[in-house]
Formats: structure tokens, C-alpha cells, sequence
């Protein structure tokens, strides 16, 4: 899996042939230059991003160019591809978990159970494993009696910058689980396409069938795409940089100190 995504990643290979013998930190920085940081030893992946939108109902926490940056809180710097963040991703050593779904009951709910608020389906929610998603942004302080200005570090977890309408909670906390996205042929002469670079939509905050993006969120609420919005009394402003952290441990602070 790690070959293919790496070769996805890397249509023009590297320097030398991949082997099993090329380096990881050859590979790492090659993933550097494409805008994925990685910190192998601590299970960490760095990203930079921008603010999209603060006010719009929400499907997707993350996207890159050609996502749907109206219905998404952060997106990527240009250039950045869903092929170098899967193949990042893998390198952290991440297993493929299983996306939510929609399980019609059986028998159907009468009219009357129905009309009495039971649903027509089960919720099976997204499980196994992933990433703990944080994100960080600075804003300069004004300078007081002739001081050198400031700047002040802002840093959250991700699901605390989304607000659940319907609840008046945020989103609840947890690891983003790991789906790998697929591959996908507009037509049947089309050349094979990696769906998340394709549609440009990377980390879900609902339920999507078939998993086109490379990881979802679990809310319980998460098979409900109408009740997801910006939590603006703690963003900052559309356009402002941010620093993404995708970890495989949860994080206390800002990393690097």
C-alpha cells in the first residue's frame, strides 16, 4: 500500500529508484518539498493551510484546491496534493478504518412509528484508526508605550472549531479515522484518477459513500449534514495562514513549543 501511494506521490520517482532499500528520510523530504511535513519519531504531519469560510454550513473540515472550500473551514496551500498527504499518512504508520453508514431497519418502520420520529436506518459509525487534527494561527498584539509588538499563538483542536447547531455543542472529540480515499474513472476509456486529488475534498465532517477523501470525523451526529457550522467566535478571519497537525497522539500544545 505504502509503494503505491508512494508512487502516486511521486510519478517521477526520485533521484534513485524506489526500492526497498531508499531511504525513509529520502522520502520524507521529497514529501517536505511538496508542503508535508513529517515527524517520523513523533508521529506528527504538518501542513499549511488557510481559513476559507466562517460562517457557511459545513460537510468537510480540510480541503485543497478544487474542493468545496464554501463548505469547509481550511484549506490547503496550492500545490499541496491528497497523493503526498496519503503517502505521509501510511508512513505514520496508519491501518485503514472502516467509514460510517446509513443500515436500512428491517422490517421498515411503519407510517405510524414513523410519523412518531423512529428513523428509517441505523447509524454504523466510522471506527478504527486515524488522527488527532489540531490547528494553529498567530495574530500580531498591538504595541503598548513604544513596545516591540507581539505576536499571540492561538492553538485548538479541530472538532472545537465546529459547532453542532441543533446541540449548541461542538463537534466531539476524537480521532479522524483513516479511510485512504480510492480510485476512480470518469468514463470507462479514462485513466485511473485518485479521488481525493480528483475532487479536492480531504477530511469529512459527515458521512460521504463512497469514501472519496482520506479521512472522516465519528460524531454521533455525523450522518446528519444540515446541523455543521464554523465556530467563528474562535476563528480568525477568511484568508488568515494556519498550521494543520494531523498526530497520532494527542497533543497539549502548539508543537515545537
Amino acid at each position: 500500500m505504502i509503494l503505491t501511494a508512494f508512487l502516486l506521490a511521486f510519478p517521477q520517482g526520485l533521484e534513485e529508484p524506489y526500492s526497498s532499500t531508499t531511504a525513509q528520510d529520502e522520502v520524507v523530504a521529497e514529501l517536505a518539498k511538496q508542503g508535508v511535513h513529517l515527524k517520523l519519531e513523533k508521529g506528527l504531519m504538518e501542513l499549511s493551510a488557510s481559513v476559507c469560510q466562517t460562517q457557511e454550513p459545513l460537510e468537510y473540515l480540510i480541503v485543497k484546491q478544487r474542493g468545496k472550500d464554501h463548505e469547509a473551514i481550511f484549506i490547503l496551500d496550492e500545490g499541496l496534493s491528497a497523493a503526498a498527504l496519503n503517502t505521509g499518512m501510511l508512513l505514520l504508520g496508519v491501518s485503514k478504518g472502516e467509514n460510517g453508514r446509513l443500515v436500512s431497519k428491517d422490517p421498515i418502520p411503519t407510517r405510524e412509528e414513523y410519523e412518531a420520529g423512529v428513523p428509517l436506518y441505523d447509524v454504523e459509525h466510522a471506527s478504527g484508526d486515524g488522527f488527532y487534527i489540531y490547528a494553529g494561527w498567530e495574530r500580531e498584539l498591538l504595541a503598548v508605550d513604544g513596545e516591540e509588538s507581539k505576536r499571540e499563538r492561538f492553538f485548538f483542536r479541530a472538532e472545537d472549531l465546529v459547532i453542532n447547531s441543533r446541540r449548541g455543542d461542538t463537534y466531539r472529540r476524537g480521532k479522524f479515522v483513516y479511510l485512504g480515499s480510492r480510485f476512480i474513472k470518469p468514463h470507462q476509456d479514462a485513466k485511473e484518477l485518485f479521488a481525493a486529488d480528483a475532487e479536492g475534498n480531504l477530511v469529512s465532517l459527515v458521512y460521504f459513500d463512497p469514501a472519496n477523501h482520506l479521512l472522516t470525523g465519528s460524531d454521533p451526529e455525523a450522518d446528519d449534514q444540515y446541523v455543521w457550522y464554523p465556530n467563528s467566535w474562535l476563528l480568525p478571519a477568511i484568508g488568515t495562514p494556519v498550521k494543520l497537525w494531523l498526530s497520532r497522539k494527542p497533543l497539549s500544545e502548539w508543537p515545537g513549543g
